[in-house]
């Protein structure tokens, strides 16, 4: 058998020469076992404040909330302890007036929301007219651009027709010249 390990911290030898540090396993509570503060006790001995004590010691006891104005009055409180809590009752009466003025200050900003909804609104619809007006009028500059184009047309076609007349014209100026000189050489005048 092995010779216990009376030093967490000693070395032992082994077979092979190696040093091996042996270190004892913490101690295991057993299962089952009641915790310390709630183990019986005997007569006459305080029980602890807490099911659960603490590594820190209580400070002080504890108090109410209208606890400083009996406290103040008990022990001999000083000028630097009546202005510090004497600001904190300032600062806990503005902040009633601070969530008040919060709820005001949303109400005023719902108010302009509603009112930049209704005047967006108002605008989208003028916003419709003017592009109705905007559609109409390019429907009839489109209806005047076909217009033009057709009287453009109507045009070029007269152009050529006249073209055409006057082309036919010299032609048979031509044609009547020629047969006068034809009649002039022949002496039929």
């Amino acid at each position: 058998m092995a010779t216990p390990n009376f030093f967490p911290s000693s070395t032992v030898r082994s077979a092979n020469a190696s040093p091996v540090v042996v270190r004892r396993r913490p101690k295991e509570s057993q299962k089952g076992s009641l915790p310390i503060y709630s183990r019986p006790r005997p007569y006459g001995l305080p029980s602890p404040p807490h099911a659960l004590r603490t590594r820190y010691p209580l400070k002080g006891r504890p108090r109410g909330k209208g606890a400083e104005g009996v406290y103040s009055r008990r022990h001999g409180v000083d000028e630097e302890t009546k202005q510090a809590l004497k600001q904190s009752e300032d600062h806990a009466q503005d902040d009633p007036d601070f969530f008040q003025n919060l709820a005001e200050y949303a109400g005023q900003l719902r108010q302009r929301a509603e009112k930049l909804i209704e005047v967006t609104t108002q605008e989208s619809q003028s916003f419709i007219g003017i592009r109705g007006e905007a559609n109409r009028i390019f429907q009839g500059i489109e209806e005047l651009e076909k217009e033009q184009h057709e009287s453009h047309q109507s045009t070029l076609k007269t152009r050529s027709y006249i073209k055409e007349r006057d082309r036919e014209l010299h032609e048979m100026q031509i044609a009547f010249r020629e047969r006068r000189r034809a009649d002039r050489q022949a002496g039929l005048r």
